[in-house]
């Protein structure tokens, strides 16, 4: 099999990062390619790609409608003759000649992606059932759900469900709090603080947009001794120091999936998720973790206390039961099977 992935950009998103890992598994099973069309990558996650996949660059101005960047694409299709063209991105076919449109498929990373270009791809992909949903009902198209993967072997477990003087959260994601909700779990940590709780520590990795807005809310509560943003940190960093925390928030407003809380439960600490479709996906509706209602503060600081007064024997056994789920259902090494299985 001779694969071929194209990608607009590859920077450190979750898309991005995860098709590293899916090439590094398909490379020994196939002939893998990946074409960047855009001049907008990260050398350290280039690196991190199995040498044997091939890379192309196309260096192509974002946005611009030059057609010397879409002869050239073109023109590498036609020289490797893929049997599959995986796109990651829905605007990627209108740059493809119509002759490959039958053996090129698309993952669909998230809700609300546009109609538009849908029925030009041969098979599309779902990262979740809810991104599947989305799909039904707005586009009226069917599509394969394939869950994204995380590097489970890769992630340091923790060991010592004792809490300590201080209780430790982490929050992993773009600073965009419309989307990404993190302002809810500074006000959280602002209730906290007004009943007379601060041995709380959130750690906020990530940058964004909201970076600012995030950091003014910070200092309007009087949190600066409680919150910290470490900005945005590598894969491995992350993946070493998860277990360093004793509670992960994914206080999503939107979200298709939730890599961060899959990953957070393969690092056995606990979760606690907003009730959005993708997150209480991972989580089976609360048996592998936590939730709270969407955009409520208030519950999420209420059910922050409830976790930390449960008994470490109570935590650890949710956790174990949480790790099984995730190596069992969101291992890499099952997505990329799953995709060669259904290309």
């Amino acid at each position: 099999m001779n694969i071929t992935h194209l990608i607009f950009s590859f920077k450190t998103g979750g898309a991005q990062t995860m098709l590293v890992d899916i090439v590094n598994v398909q490379v020994n099973f196939a002939k893998v390619s990946i074409i960047i069309i855009n001049k907008s990558y990260n050398k350290t996650l280039i690196d991190k790609i199995d040498r044997r996949v091939k890379l192309f660059f196309i260096n192509r101005d974002e946005g611009s409608k030059n057609p010397y960047s879409i002869i050239r694409i073109n023109l590498l299709l036609l020289k490797l003759r893929s049997n599959v063209l995986h796109c990651h991105n829905h605007n990627i076919i209108p740059l493809l000649l119509p002759g490959f449109r039958k053996k090129t498929m698309l993952t669909l990373h998230c809700m609300g992606i546009p109609a538009k270009y849908l029925n030009k791809y041969s098979q599309l992909f779902a990262i979740s059932e809810s991104v599947k949903k989305d799909i039904k009902d707005r586009a009226k198209k069917d599509s394969t759900v394939i869950y994204n993967g995380i590097y489970t072997e890769g992630i340091t477990a923790k060991e010592n469900w004792l809490i300590n003087s201080i209780f430790k959260i982490i929050c992993v994601g773009r600073l965009s709090h419309l989307i990404k909700g993190q302002h809810l779990a500074i006000e959280a940590l602002h209730i906290l603080k007004k009943t007379g709780v601060n041995n709380i520590q959130l750690d906020l990795i990530g940058t964004g947009e909201s970076e600012s807005y995030l950091k003014e809310l910070t200092t309007k509560y009087g949190l600066n001794e409680q919150v910290s943003f470490l900005g945005l940190k590598d894969r491995d960093y992350i993946y070493a120091h998860l277990k360093d925390y004793d509670l992960l928030v994914q206080p999503s407003l939107f979200e298709g999936f939730g890599l961060t809380v899959a990953e957070g439960m393969a690092a056995k600490i606990s979760v606690l998720v907003s009730n959005v479709d993708g997150p209480m996906e991972i989580i089976d509706n609360g048996k592998y973790g936590y939730s709270f209602s969407s955009g409520n503060a208030e519950e999420i600081a209420s059910k922050i206390i409830s976790i930390m007064n449960t008994s470490p024997n109570d935590i650890r056994n949710k956790i174990e039961l949480a790790y099984e789920h995730v190596k069992n259902n969101f291992d890499i090494s099952l997505t990329a099977k799953n995709y060669i299985e259904n290309y």
